[in-house]
């Protein structure tokens, strides 16, 4: 072999390191974690920094690493190719073809991707001065290549190209899912997860206290018997309503009401129940949680009135309605307290009628079809069928097998459900 073989020959590897370079900071890229990075920016890494930036405009990086790529391959191709015809004279064109291919394939392209994909993080951060400054000076090739691609883009996709912000949280959804079913994260982390990006999509109307379970006081009874009701209610604030309960005038907090009347020293039946009452905070039911949550917070309230377009009483929502969304049932189960959903040894549930319909699929992981009429599984139940079932009664609703426990006047106490 001349001289120039050699140099041909010694170009063809050197080349083929580059590629491999290239592969390697394409795929480190491509997979390189933009939340781990952006934390390790935060603490102050200069590398981080600067790899931050570099995936801010990622579609440029990668157009940067495939030009340069296949500029090295093809250039190495054409010195191969060269060197082995003045060894080998016309047969050296098939054992270029042959043997770069090869090559090309094992060390430039599925050995250094497969090295990257192991650990993109470390490799980006090791490559991104390196490919900051290839960025910079294939920008105007690159530039005007990817100006190209994006008519032919544009032409096939008329939508917007950015995601969007429903696409954004539906791949956090589907990054949490996967975790949790590798086993990356327990059940009750995604369950949190999952719960604090419901929030968003989950309006107030879904997970409020119905108007017909609300536990109320009539403002105008004597102060006693508003004692003796108010005892009996387990909530330490109470709407109080005049005429009709749907007409709340007034919120007992009934903390401060217990302790004015422990230092109340004359006629009971005097007591100005303004000095423990609030007014009523009425919010429409279309907010979604999210905006109810940093409402609760930036007016440091805890308690709400839910109201539709007309300014009808729909139910009630309180700070704890939504931070159990997130974390679960928070409420303390005293002693004789009810429990919601039961497990029977047959696989079937004992369900309260008044257990809200989302709350069941939730816990049992059921898919159960919610809607503003069938709120609960009571209201499911008689939206289904089109009547209020009998006690004993069994009958089936969309793929459930449902028994009817208990009944109290108009009111499905307790059902027995089964999936079929």
């Amino acid at each position: 072999m001349d001289e120039i073989t050699h140099i041909y020959l010694i170009s063809v590897i050197i080349l083929m390191v580059i590629s491999a370079m290239f592969a390697c900071s394409e795929t480190s890229i491509i997979a390189a974690s933009r939340a781990k990075i952006h934390r390790m920016a935060n603490e102050g890494n200069k590398r981080a920094k600067k790899l931050e930036k570099l995936l801010k405009i990622r579609e440029k990086v990668i157009s940067t690493m495939l030009v340069g790529n296949n500029a090295v391959n093809i250039l190495a191709s054409a010195l191969a190719t060269s060197a082995l015809l003045r060894i080998f004279g016309d047969a050296g064109l098939l054992y270029a073809t042959i043997g770069m291919t090869i090559i090309v394939l094992i060390f430039a392209e599925i050995a250094p991707k497969s090295f990257a994909i192991k650990s993109p993080d470390k490799i980006a951060l090791f490559l991104a001065p390196l490919i900051d400054i290839l960025v910079k000076i294939l920008f105007p090739l690159t530039h005007s290549i990817q100006k190209i691609v994006d008519v032919f883009i544009k032409f096939f996709f008329k939508d917007s190209l950015e995601k969007s912000q429903d696409a954004e949280l539906e791949e956090i959804r589907d990054t949490v899912d996967l975790k949790a079913k590798e086993g990356s994260i327990f059940k009750y982390d995604k369950d949190l997860l999952d719960g604090v990006l419901d929030l968003s999509d989950t309006e107030i109307s879904e997970i409020m206290v119905h108007r017909k379970d609300i536990e109320s006081i009539n403002i105008d009874l004597p102060i006693s018997k508003i004692i003796h009701l108010a005892l009996k209610i387990s909530y330490t604030r109470i709407p109080l309503w005049r005429g009709n309960k749907e007409n709340i005038v007034a919120i007992l907090n009934v903390r401060k009401f217990l302790k004015a009347l422990h230092l109340y020293k004359g006629n009971l039946e005097k007591f100005e129940l303004t000095s423990v009452t609030s007014e009523p905070w009425f919010v429409p039911s279309s907010n979604s949680l999210r905006s109810q949550l940093f409402t609760f917070r930036k007016r440091k309230k805890r308690f709400s009135l839910v109201v539709d377009e007309y300014g009808s009483l729909l139910g009630l929502l309180t700070l704890e309605d939504i931070l159990e969304e997130i974390v679960g049932e928070i409420k303390e189960q005293e002693d004789g307290a009810e429990i919601n959903i039961i497990k029977n040894k047959s696989g079937s549930y004992k369900i309260t009628g008044k257990t809200l319909i989302r709350d069941i699929n939730k816990k049992l992981d059921w898919d159960i079809l919610e809607s503003d009429q069938a709120y609960n599984l009571a209201a499911f139940i008689i939206n289904g069928l089109g009547r209020i079932p009998e006690e004993k009664e069994n009958f089936e609703i969309d793929g459930l097998h449902f028994e009817i426990l208990k009944r109290k006047n108009h009111d499905l106490i307790l059902v027995k459900v089964k999936k079929i």
